[in-house]
């Protein structure tokens, strides 16, 4: 029988190798997952940026809609206090569009120095 021990195989040799090869599984699920987590984070905060940009773009479309309206609404009511029939109307519209498209560019400018500070954020946390 002494012959028989010495071709059996060693079981520690075949456990480390069983162990490793454990080992190298877990570590790569692990990555998988951990890759899995980044991905639907980022897609969650772009989720959230794309929501925010659009509550934004509605806000500002609201925000013109009325700027004209109002300012229409105080130039009919000077016309028909003043008795000057177009007048009121089409300065006050006028003045209505320009204060709509000075609320544009300022949210505009608002907006490009948030994007900036973002992209200078994530550059200095690299």
């Amino acid at each position: 029988m002494p012959m028989a021990e010495t071709n059996r195989p060693d079981p520690g040799k075949d456990e480390h190798a069983a162990l490793a090869r454990l080992d190298q599984a877990i570590s790569q699920a692990e990555e998988r997952k951990d890759g899995k987590a980044r991905r639907q984070a980022e897609q969650e905060a772009a989720a959230i940026g794309s929501r925010r940009s659009l509550g934004r773009a509605w806000s500002l479309a609201i925000e013109m809609v009325a700027s004209v309206g109002v300012s229409v609404f105080i130039g009919w009511w000077v016309d028909r206090w003043l008795n000057s029939a177009p007048f009121g109307i089409v300065g006050f519209a006028l003045l209505g569009v320009a204060a709509a498209m000075w609320t544009a560019i300022r949210t505009g400018m608002a907006m490009n120095r948030e994007a900036a500070g973002q992209d200078g954020s994530n550059e200095k946390g690299k």
